[in-house]
């Protein structure tokens, strides 16, 4: 079975230490020469690489006579190594000020933890059982797979939250929607279709909007603004009356 370790990457481990990691479960215990070779990675990479594992409990050693040979751990030790961080970001939290902004403000994010640090803040902005509107644009092009793996888990907490989904989409990317694989798993959104006036990626929620693209150099632009946001409102609901199923 080929396993995937897209989420090791999108919680902070370099792709380096994934190699070092990866090498070690098909391996088992060996030693450093031996993951140098299956890993393909320069020597002074790999040591690098399983001194953090080592620091993470990702990975451990015996030595045997004057040679360390190195096996991996079950990855809840990496769970352990999070939540020790969230106790203690937490605990920083409560000891820095918070300063009020003003009530619109424009925020840019790049990159894939950007795009999932928008996405997390509409989760926690946005109440359960709330409208939830988006322009999927044109999704008739194949997405890269971190957009695929960012879908999927988004999608399963909009159905968890119990949001009313409603997206319009141009109407070439109607038969690549029908084979999301994961809304069979999660609950399908409620979408209808325009004939190419759909804008791109674009998501509405409370007093906000999101632009998104996540092609090439992934980028969200997060704009608060009460009067912008009523008149993208305005907008989907008028489109969303001529479009269709």
């Amino acid at each position: 079975m080929e396993l995937d370790f897209t989420v090791l990457k999108e919680v902070g481990l370099t792709d380096a230490q994934i190699k070092v990691y990866m090498s070690l479960i098909e391996l088992g215990e060996v030693t450093s020469g031996s993951i140098i070779k299956k890993s393909g990675l320069q020597s002074s990479v790999v040591y690098n690489a399983i001194n953090q594992l080592l620091e993470i409990g990702l990975i451990s050693f015996v030595s045997k006579g004057k040679r360390k040979y190195f096996s991996a751990k079950p990855l809840k030790n990496l769970l352990d190594f999070i939540e020790d961080k969230k106790t203690r970001i937490a605990e920083l939290i409560k000891k820095i000020p918070t300063k009020k902004t003003d009530n619109e403000n424009v925020e840019v994010f790049f990159g894939w933890r950007g795009i999932y640090t928008v996405f997390n803040t509409i989760l926690e902005e946005l109440p359960p059982n709330s409208d939830y509107l988006a322009f999927a644009g044109d999704s008739s092009e194949k997405y890269p797979q971190e957009a695929i793996s960012l879908f999927k888990e988004f999608q399963k907490k909009r159905n968890y939250r119990r949001y009313k989904v409603k997206i319009i989409a141009n109407s070439i990317s109607r038969n690549n929607i029908k084979n999301y694989k994961y809304y069979n798993e999660f609950g399908k959104p409620n979408y209808r279709y325009v004939n190419e006036l759909s804008p791109s990626e674009m998501i509405i929620f409370n007093d906000s909007i999101v632009h998104l693209s996540l092609k090439d150099r992934p980028l969200a632009i997060l704009i608060r603004s009460k009067d912008i946001a009523d008149s993208f409102r305005r907008f989907f609901y008028n489109m969303w009356k001529i479009a269709k199923k």
